[in-house]
């Protein structure tokens, strides 16, 4: 009987402990980190591919052009360059790959936020650097989601304009379903994060990574400066911008440099280099990467879009001087065909096998967001933006003459949207500027042919449709009205 017991006693604890092993597991297999490190490392592959590049095709900067594109690109972008909300599937990039892939880093994120502050293993201010990180990708995941999928923050009707959906924790369930969120509630939240990551990343601040592939102080503040610029408040815009400012340095890519090394060697190793970290103002980059997607219809040869013949001529008429990033144009096709591509990706001439990087924010952006909001603002003198533009266009134009008070602000606004266009194409930041200045848009199907599709200033096509393999996944979203 005696022994009888024993066995009874030491089953029931045996099977005691296998039930809450097995009660302790996800339910769906996913292993969760326990260390500081591992949180780290998951961070690592938190940042998102920039497949919000292929609204480059959307703009005024690209028009098609049939003779120089592969066969697939018709089927592929054609659809959405002509504004339909029904494209292919399952294609290199679009809105489909920018939605799963935004959302995607923000689960990453959110494992991130709710577990390092009580994981093992790590100082209190390595935790507050991990989740500084954390919260400023959640962050920018959002602002970039409502960015394309919904119209253009207006303080007037940010309230009620539909935003996306909102995922700030790690989903129990098997298939959440995502309701959508005001666009004034999607900014508050990205705000929200973004101060705290800052503070985090302060507390932290001895242990947040030194290289340009982790969020740091600088670029968190890049960051902020665009946010706020987006959302109109130009004060906070000019707060975060001297924040960089006075970390950086008033710098700007020194473009004679770069040319100089085209000359020497050659394209190829010209474009591997005008993304160099140790050599370039790039203050957040993405990774090394040999997933060439999101560059699939603007950065080849033969990739179907082109920079128009009107943007093209803005770079080769100034009265300012030579405008040096002409030379980043190269030219493709033949005498009668000519178009060209801008050549700041290793992907020339294609080949599938190039490692590519990307820049999310360079203090060029920043120096040309300060001079907007400075300008737009009430309480900042003329004089002040002044620096920004004339550091910029300085390393820009030979032959330079500085812009001086005489120039009236509204020229110098206008000058700054023209700056943007010229120093961002191809770099997937012109469509947010279509939104947000209200520019109308026309496309055609090859040089010289008649319009094929439009969008006016206030066109509702501006807000991206929510991809259909969402629409399928969640009957109940709430689509953008039409």
């Amino acid at each position: 009987m005696k022994r009888s017991y024993y066995i009874i006693v030491l089953l029931t604890l045996f099977f005691s402990a296998g039930c809450k092993r097995f009660l302790d597991t996800p339910y769906d297999n996913r292993v969760r980190p326990t260390l500081t490190e591992q949180y780290a490392q998951v961070l690592t592959d938190a940042y998102p591919a920039r497949h919000e590049m292929f609204t480059d095709i959307l703009t005024d900067d690209y028009q098609y052009y049939a003779t120089l594109a592969q066969a697939s690109i018709n089927e592929r972008f054609l659809p959405m360059y002509l504004y339909k909300d029904e494209y292919p599937q399952n294609i290199p990039t679009g809105p489909e790959n920018a939605y799963s892939e935004f959302y995607a880093k923000i689960y990453r994120a959110n494992v991130v936020i709710e577990g390092v502050m009580s994981s093992e293993r790590g100082t209190e201010e390595y935790k507050a650097a991990v989740m500084g990180e954390a919260l400023l990708i959640r962050a920018y995941c959002h602002f970039m989601l409502v960015n394309l999928f919904s119209q253009h923050y207006d303080p007037a009707t940010a309230d009620k304009d539909l935003g996306i959906g909102l995922v700030t924790a790690v989903s129990q369930e098997n298939k959440k379903l995502i309701k959508r969120n005001s666009v004034k509630e999607v900014y508050d939240q990205v705000e929200k994060d973004a101060t705290e990551g800052i503070a985090f990343l302060k507390k932290g601040q001895a242990y947040v990574s030194k290289n340009p592939y982790h969020f740091s102080i600088a670029s968190a503040n890049a960051f902020m400066t665009r946010m706020e610029l987006y959302k109109g408040n130009w004060d906070a815009a000019v707060k975060y911008a001297d924040a960089v400012i006075a970390e950086k340095g008033r710098i700007v890519r020194d473009l004679a440099a770069d040319l100089a090394v085209n000359r020497k060697y050659n394209r190829e190793y010209y474009a591997t280099m005008f993304m160099d970290p140790p050599t370039h103002p790039n203050i957040l980059m993405n990774c090394y990467s040999l997933n060439l997607g999101f560059l699939t219809p603007t950065g080849y040869t033969l990739c179907g879009f082109f920079p128009t013949d009107e943007v093209r001529a803005q770079f080769k008429s100034t009265p300012y001087g030579r405008d040096r990033r002409d030379s980043i144009l190269v030219s493709v096709g033949t005498v009668i065909d000519n178009q060209v591509v801008c050549t700041k990706y290793n992907t020339q001439p294609n080949n599938p096998n190039s490692f590519v990087r990307a820049a999310y924010f360079t203090t060029d952006e920043v120096l040309l967001n300060r001079a907007e909001a400075v300008l737009r603002g009430t309480a900042n003198p003329v004089a002040s933006a002044l620096d920004d533009l004339n550091t910029l266009r300085a390393a820009r134009y030979t032959n330079y003459t500085p812009l001086t008070t005489a120039v009236s602000r509204d020229s110098l606004i206008r000058i700054v949207v023209a700056e943007r266009r010229k120093e961002f194409l191809n770099e997937g930041l012109r469509w947010f500027d279509v939104k947000r200045f209200k520019i109308p848009v026309e496309h055609v199907l090859g040089r010289g042919l008649p319009v094929a599709a439009s969008i006016g200033a206030t066109d509702l096509r501006k807000a991206l449709q929510i991809p259909l393999t969402e629409q399928l996944g969640n009957p109940g979203i709430v689509l953008n009205p039409r």
